[in-house]
């Protein structure tokens, strides 16, 4: 288990069994935060290629939702907290 997945696993509450598989990001290295938030751009990027009533962009839109909450919570045990949450703002607002 990554050092990510590990502060994913001690949330309190814990995600949902359904949502908590698709937050399994693998070994990313570095901050949580960064992290977190390069994996939820991605989920973003995949909500964004099928635009319109589908339900599997729905789903990617929810698991960026969680991922960039999980950042933000991340960010506030960044060092310095504001320039954390600054990074989170530009990558998601890309």
């Amino acid at each position: 288990m990554s050092s990510i997945e590990a502060w994913l696993a001690a949330r309190s509450p814990a995600p949902p069994p359904s949502l908590a598989s698709a937050l399994r990001i693998g070994s990313a290295k570095g901050p949580a935060d960064r992290a977190l938030t390069e994996a939820a751009c991605a989920r973003l990027d995949q909500a964004r290629a099928c635009p319109g009533r589908v339900r599997e962009s729905a789903f990617r839109l929810l698991e960026a939702d969680a991922l960039l909450t999980y950042a933000c919570e991340a960010a506030l045990d960044a060092e310095e907290p504001e320039s954390a949450l600054h990074r989170i703002l530009v990558a998601a607002g890309r």
